[in-house]
């Protein structure tokens, strides 16, 4: 008796939300992928265009080890009873999350074009070119596994 008020009531639930996203968030996810896919479109410009000029420590990383630290002064700013400027960091914060992808897309189109670059000149050495930025698919900080002793101490 009490499975089936249950499951009832788990898809009266259901119904509620289903009818919500459908007819008062659905409108708003259309606006919110138009403007972020012509965001993103901007930026992904914007740093094929300056390419020489970025720097190999710019990496979706980076952004994201940023965005964390900003944690601090955000709380230190909101417990001295600020409200104004840890809004702001929040909104930048939120452009650093979207920025991050688009900068680690980035970064896997220029390691494209460089492994590209090496095959047309005759497939030199992969340690002559440039060195590449790491990305959040990049082994170079290494991968734990489960022998690790690390992953053991919180197992």
């Amino acid at each position: 008796m009490v499975a089936e008020i249950a499951i009832k009531l788990f898809a009266l639930v259901d119904s509620i939300v289903e009818l919500y996203l459908g007819t008062v968030i659905k409108p708003f996810l259309t606006f919110h992928e138009k403007f972020y896919s012509s965001f993103n479109t901007t930026l992904r410009k914007i740093l094929d265009d300056n390419k020489s000029k970025i720097a190999d420590w710019f990496t979706a990383n980076f952004i994201t080890y940023a965005r964390t630290i900003l944690v601090v002064p955000t709380l230190l700013l909101l417990a001295w009873g600020h409200t104004i400027l840890p809004s702001f960091i929040v909104i930048l914060v939120d452009f650093g999350d979207f920025l991050d992808g688009v900068v680690a897309r980035y970064w896997v189109d220029i390691q494209k074009e460089r492994e590209q670059e090496e095959t047309a000149a005759g497939g030199k050495d992969k340690g002559s070119s440039r060195p590449t930025s790491p990305t959040s698919d990049d082994d170079s900080f290494g991968a734990l596994t489960f022998d690790d002793p690390w992953i053991r101490v919180f197992l």
